[in-house]
């Protein structure tokens, strides 16, 4: 999340940096279940300024990687979308894809963004990302605070998994999916459910299925459908949707949730409670992290009290389960928490300020039978 000066600071500038989001409350009780969500920390809402004639806060999406894995790249799109290309999987006792990251503000101003950067999340086991945005970032020249146009690179482009962001965002998307080169995967809204300090959009459960109506109606064989990514995974908003929205589910075999909790038990509870609801679908995690305001997890390796351990202990009962195929980290870029006024301590960043490894990079390496070590050197990733 930033804080007020740095949205201002965002909107004066015409800027599609992405903010990431803590919230003072850690969770907020279902409408319609009677549980208690995970929390909803940094990272899963985005502000950008429409570059149309009005200058309008835009929704940020989270977006996931898919249970079918690509092997080689998209051949590109218009608008820059490409199709899921991935980086390596590393092999071990998780999925293959399993491992992915979120990516949020500043990454095309930090230093080593993307070689390097990429580089280290890859040899460490890192798949795809979601990264709050329906076109590629190097179509988005205002995705950077200083305004600089993110580099192209191929791998990193087609790593992404892309979303419809808003309502404002559905005609675009409809036209991606019938152009040329369709995306293999696209998330359906990102949070609706939750507005980023007032600074963001809802929408409601009812409005979100009229609007999205359309992408069930046109034929979209080479791309699969994620659901709405909600802030309250176990609320009403989900099924209501799945209610208010003809047939639409049968179009969608993935449900996507997030989760900002450094409880791992708590995490499992709320994946479960999830299935129960969604039981026919498999699941994405597309926003996963402990860090949130009351986090005191220390961003070591390992050791009690360390987000190494959280990842030791968690990670492993997430892939018991059985039906999570693929679960994204937030953030794969630095200093993310220090921008939702969490903790400094409980740092979740998988990369440091030059884009090289942190050691909560490399115990989620580990995990997945990946090295769990920084590329020497920083060397670049190959396209």
């Amino acid at each position: 999340m930033l804080s007020l000066f740095f949205a201002v600071l965002f909107m004066a500038a015409g800027s599609n940096a992405s903010p990431c989001k803590v919230s003072a409350r850690s969770s907020a009780v279902s409408s319609s279940s009677g549980v208690t969500p995970t929390g909803y920390p940094p990272g899963s809402q985005q502000l950008y300024v429409n570059q149309g004639a009005s200058n309008t806060l835009q929704n940020a999406v989270n977006n996931s990687s898919g249970t079918q894995f690509v092997t080689s790249p998209g051949s590109g799109a218009q608008a820059g979308i490409q199709q899921v290309g991935s980086g390596s999987t590393s092999p071990g006792s998780c999925p293959p894809g399993f491992i992915n990251t979120v990516f949020n503000t500043d990454a095309p101003a930090q230093q080593g963004w993307p070689q390097t950067v990429w580089s280290s999340l890859t040899s460490n086991g890192v798949n795809d990302w979601i990264g709050f945005s329906l076109t590629t970032l190097d179509a988005k020249n205002t995705y950077d605070v200083n305004g600089s146009p993110a580099a192209v690179m191929p791998p990193l482009n087609n790593a992404q998994i892309h979303i419809v962001m808003d309502p404002r965002d559905t005609d675009a998307a409809v036209q991606m999916v019938q152009g040329p080169s369709p995306p293999q995967y696209l998330e359906l809204f990102n949070e609706p459910d939750h507005s980023f300090e007032g600074l963001t959009p809802t929408t409601d459960a009812a409005a979100a299925a009229q609007n999205l109506q359309v992408m069930f109606t046109i034929p979209h064989n080479a791309t699969t459908y994620i659901s709405p990514a909600v802030a309250f995974p176990n609320s009403a908003w989900l099924p209501s949707f799945r209610d208010a929205c003809n047939n639409c589910f049968d179009q969608i075999p993935i449900v996507s949730m997030h989760i900002y909790e450094p409880d791992p038990s708590a995490v499992i509870a709320g994946i479960q409670t999830f299935h129960g609801t969604w039981p026919d679908k498999r699941i994405w995690i597309t926003e996963l992290s402990p860090a949130r305001q009351d986090c005191t997890l220390s961003d070591a390796a390992s050791g009690p009290g360390s987000i190494g351990d959280y990842i030791n202990t968690l990670i492993p009962q997430i892939v018991a389960l059985g039906y999570v195929d693929k679960i994204f980290w937030n953030s794969g870029e630095w200093d993310a928490t220090a921008l939702n006024a969490a903790p400094s301590g409980c740092n979740p960043s998988l990369v440091d300020a030059s884009g090289n490894a942190t050691p909560v990079l490399q115990a989620l390496g580990q995990i997945c039978g990946g090295s769990g070590v920084a590329p020497a050197g920083g060397s670049s990733a190959t396209s």
